[in-house]
């Protein structure tokens, strides 16, 4: 039971983005601790193998000597896909290094504006082409490993939500307010909203809906559920008891709906919401709207969005693309990847700007970014002797805190 609790204490702390040994945990013994950080130190070591299969495919991403993203090499290996609202404020000058040394100047190629991804074509260095997973998005729970240019992952998280859509309009839409129906089963509508879906299929105030496209529906959350499972114009049955006031007994109907998009519905005030999001950290300027996502809880920075994303088998499953707030992460699956890449991308001329809080940036403005150099090769076996040392220097110190407890 207790190396039960230290693993599950030391994949929590990896998930969250820490590499380095898990922190002490209030509450345990100096054996427990030393458990915990020896588990650390192997599921490190465990990880870094994986990373290292697509450090020659991932590059770091400069733009006025700042690092800005990370990149991902593809096509024959003088492309390389990354984070267009991190580099176009200053697209005309970005340089990129692979994790061996290598260098070279990038021009943008093209953008693709819904997924945030620009194209830059490289002069003066080549690099490995990534091989994109052909295999289904891993399920909610898989472990996930974000690569760089070395062997150092940038993040591991698991898949908290699967593969989805952000875009509200995206979003198949009923129509309605409803709430529990105290009488039994279903949900009860109080509401319906003007021209929707369910005003044009009759559905009335009182009605009480007991299913959707077959789905039997409890709540409002089973209500969700169902209408998750379609999309806008899907035509669906939805059945509902309707109450009759004069013999006071309930008509099944069945009502054909088509279903249609989300409209766009007030937010919370843009600053409040960027406050209550970067509470975890810096978060990327463009970090939601996208047609395709998997939601991981890895805590990238937005400096390190634009490269692989892997399972623990080695498959290139997709993308980091946006550190959202927090607790969210979103990544760009393969499939979603490899479809952009067959369309034609928009210039980046012609493409918007970034925007960060609502207000759009422009070309003089630089957003404050710490200066960050990528890290030499080699780099990763001296992090690794160094928490070594680290570790048995407290394995020392706990030796002899123990000793002092118990001359006590």
């Amino acid at each position: 039971m207790k190396l039960s609790m230290n693993v599950s204490l030391v994949l929590l702390g990896l998930a969250a983005g820490n590499l380095l040994p898990a922190q002490d945990v209030p509450l345990q013994r100096p054996e427990e601790r030393l458990e915990t950080r020896r588990q650390s130190a192997e599921i490190y070591d465990a990880v870094r193998p994986v990373a290292r299969t697509v450090s020659d495919s991932t590059v770091w991403v400069w733009v006025k000597g700042r690092q800005v993203a990370i990149g991902t090499a593809v096509g024959d290996g003088t492309q390389v896909l990354t984070k267009w609202s991190e580099i176009g404020i200053n697209y005309d000058s970005i340089q990129v290094v692979g994790g061996n040394g290598s260098q070279a100047s990038a021009t943008v190629l093209g953008v693709y504006q819904d997924q945030d991804v620009a194209l830059l074509q490289l002069e003066g260095a080549r690099f490995s082409p990534i091989t994109w997973s052909e295999e289904v998005t891993p399920p909610v729970g898989r472990f996930l490993v974000a690569a760089g240019p070395d062997d150092n992952p940038l993040g591991v998280g698991v898949v908290a939500v699967e593969e989805r859509t952000l875009r509200e309009t995206d979003h198949a839409f009923l129509g309605i307010i409803a709430e529990k129906n105290p009488d039994g089963n279903g949900v009860l509508v109080s509401e319906v909203v003007d021209d929707s879906a369910a005003a044009k299929a009759g559905v009335q105030v009182k009605d009480v809906i007991l299913e959707l496209a077959g789905d039997p529906i409890g709540s409002g959350f089973e209500l969700r559920g169902a209408l998750l499972k379609h999309k806008p114009g899907d035509e669906v049955v939805v059945k509902v008891a309707r109450p009759n006031e004069k013999t006071g007994a309930d008509s099944d109907l069945e009502l054909p709906v088509e279903l249609s998009g989300r409209p766009e519905f007030p937010q919370v005030p843009q600053a409040r919401l960027n406050a209550m999001r970067s509470m975890g950290g810096a978060l990327s300027v463009v970090g939601k709207g996208f047609p395709t996502v998997i939601q991981t809880d890895m805590q990238l920075k937005p400096s390190q969005c634009g490269g692989p994303v892997l399972d623990l088998k080695g498959n290139v499953i997709g993308l980091s693309i946006s550190r959202t707030d927090r607790t969210r992460s979103f990544i760009l699956p393969a499939s979603e990847v490899v479809a952009i890449l067959g369309k034609d991308a928009i210039a980046p001329e012609l493409a918007e700007l970034p925007q960060r809080g609502g207000r759009q940036l422009t070309s003089n403005q630089e957003r404050p970014r710490p200066r960050a150099t990528p890290m030499n090769p080699g780099s990763a076996d001296r992090l690794r002797q160094h928490l070594e040392e680290m570790q048995n220097l407290l394995e020392r110190i706990d030796r002899e805190m123990e000793g002092i407890g118990e001359g006590r």
